[in-house]
């Protein structure tokens, strides 16, 4: 297992890779070499539906699309707290039982599951997920801090990768709102959070809608989801 240290060294180098898709092969070889797993699934998060989406898979060294995968993630409440709290979150035997729903719980292989949610700021892309780990695999406060320094480091990565590919038509303070407006928060909330005016909150939302060719919010989300900003 490597240190922190030694794998913000890795995510430099992951920076030049053009392909996506290897970009995601590369980033699980390094989650699976970083520490002591033997499964990883990664996934996107919207905060509209709270839907997690599939993207690969690795298991028993055998990586897969699992772009069919689909899931509400309300009835997941460890990954939805993972992704809320912005940081990784395990569990084990009863609390993994209570924890997952019945269809996802394997025939007695398996009674523990590590949620590692891929977040930048505050604002939460998507989550690393599995259910195998090494035999000498004993959690801890401080591997626990590496799992959601590495979910940060993943989002930080994502985030500039969409960054040079996308031209976004928003200000940075606009796209900050919007970011905001997407995790469901109140104009208010809004306000405080960024500490600006809710008149001033309220002329972001709408230039951002303007710019985006938008009808509602709603329809201006979707938009940027789709370009992968938030």
């Amino acid at each position: 297992m490597q240190l922190t240290t030694t794998f913000l060294k890795d995510f430099l180098s992951l920076r030049s890779i053009q392909s996506q898709e290897e970009l995601f092969v590369q980033l699980l070889d390094l989650y699976e070499n970083s520490f002591p797993v033997k499964s990883g699934y990664l996934l996107r998060y919207s905060p509209l539906g709270h839907i997690g989406e599939g993207i690969i898979a690795f298991r028993l060294n055998d990586y897969k699309f699992i772009t069919h995968y689909v899931e509400d993630l309300r009835n997941v409440p460890i990954i939805m707290d993972a992704l809320q709290e912005r940081r990784a979150l395990y569990v084990k035997g009863v609390d993994y039982l209570k924890s997952m729903p019945s269809k996802y719980i394997s025939n007695g292989e398996s009674e523990q599951f590590i949620v590692v949610p891929i977040f930048h700021g505050n604002v939460s892309l998507g989550y690393i997920c599995g259910d195998e780990f090494e035999e000498d695999f004993q959690i801890s406060d401080t591997l626990l801090e590496a799992f959601t320094y590495f979910g940060r480091l993943t989002g930080e990565l994502f985030a500039t990768q969409h960054q040079i590919s996308n031209k976004c038509p928003l200000s940075k303070r606009e796209l900050e709102v919007m970011q905001h407006v997407a995790l469901g928060e109140s104009t208010k909330e809004i306000a405080a959070s960024i500490q600006i005016s809710d008149l001033t909150v309220n002329q972001y939302i709408k230039t951002a809608i303007k710019k985006l060719q938008a009808q509602n919010r709603v329809e201006a989300i979707v938009k940027l989801y789709k370009l992968g900003l938030i």
